[in-house]
């Protein structure tokens, strides 16, 4: 079968024909993908930064794709659930079972995680062997494509919980990206008052956003809108996601919270920040960092689909079969993309 593979401690990702796994082991099933997402940390593993090749380079070759969703084909000794034909989604943060942490029945903790789709094969292919227990029943009233979106709206999900977010609130979201338009989602979702966007030169995301539903947009590079950003803010937001990974954004969002506002920094960045610790102390403000989404994250986000999936439709901006995924990488690159389902060959939509 057709799969999109890390093949060599190099940047670059390759198409190749691989070997159909074999049946699924005992505690284990084999998916069918219908539909899987292009994830940063995709691009991220293409480019090889050193973040990714200090733990995969020992798995190489590996399939990559993790934010998917498929039918359930083959169950192997000792699966009650799910059972062959259900419609799932993989959580892909699979806990070693092994480590201290694990041992304390802490398994978001996990100090060893094999995580689908970068130590352990993953679904950019037709099909994808993963945990029994790691596979989640996705409800009926999602179309199975759609339930490629639920991983990555996870990490909004759990990034809106560490900030502590309640009905009523304001929230500020730097990052226009799929994690942030996730975010701003959620947040509506959840019953914020009032839910802005900030972003630079990005107008195709921009544009998803506003087929969202979304008007309060700050695109940076526009004159004025750090004045109308500014304006907006009033008094302060009461929460700030950073969902960009750019070391700015820290002191920009500090100085748009209110005096113990919270801002949860859920991106990726890999260069130091620079923090007003005056107005940190003086403001009281809390800088919280997200990461390792725990399970109650994935029943938040099938809630809120399962109640409204059409309003999380424009987050697919592009479908693409599994054939062109280096051309769909490009797009993302690009900016030209919000969030692209690579599609296998023959896949059951």
């Amino acid at each position: 079968m057709l799969a999109l593979q890390k093949t060599r401690d190099c940047p670059g990702l390759e198409l190749c024909e691989i070997a159909t796994p074999l049946p699924p082991g005992p505690g284990e099933v084999t998916i069918e993908v219908a539909a899987t997402g292009i994830c940063g940390s995709d691009l991220s593993i293409e480019s090889w930064g050193a973040s990714y090749s200090s733990f995969m380079g020992k798995a190489l070759p590996v399939t990559l794709g993790h934010e998917t969703s498929g039918r359930v084909i083959a169950v192997g000794e000792g699966v009650a659930s799910p059972a062959i034909g259900e419609r799932v989604v993989i959580n892909p943060a699979v806990a070693c079972g092994r480590c201290a942490a694990c041992r304390a029945d802490d398994a978001v903790g996990c100090l060893d995680r094999q995580a689908i789709g970068m130590v352990q094969d993953g679904a950019f292919a037709r099909l994808v062997t993963v945990p029994a227990s790691y596979a989640y029943p996705l409800p009926d009233a999602i179309p199975l494509e759609m339930g490629a979106l639920v991983e990555p709206l996870t990490v909004g999900a759990h990034a809106l919980s560490v900030a502590g977010m309640k009905a009523g609130d304001r929230v500020l979201v730097f990052g226009p990206g799929p994690i942030g338009q996730g975010v701003a989602m959620l947040a509506r979702a959840l019953g914020a008052a009032e839910v802005a966007v900030v972003g630079m030169r990005d107008p195709a995301r921009f544009e998803t956003l506003r087929a969202l539903g979304f008007t309060a947009l700050f695109d940076m590079a526009e004159p004025d809108a750090a004045v109308r950003l500014k304006q907006l803010a009033g008094t302060g937001f009461d929460i700030v996601i950073d969902a960009a990974g750019v070391a700015s954004v820290i002191d920009q969002g500090l100085a748009l919270l209110r005096p113990l506002g919270v801002l949860a920094v859920a991106g990726m960045g890999e260069l130091p920040a620079t923090v007003d610790m005056m107005k940190l102390v003086k403001n009281r403000l809390q800088i919280r960092g997200v990461s390792r989404v725990p399970p109650a994250a994935w029943d938040v986000v099938l809630e809120a689909m399962a109640s409204d999936p059409e309003s999380f439709a424009p987050l697919i901006t592009h479908r693409m079969p599994l054939s062109q995924a280096i051309a769909a990488f490009g797009l993302c690159r690009a900016g030209d993309a919000s969030k692209i389902l690579l599609i296998p060959e023959d896949a059951e939509v």
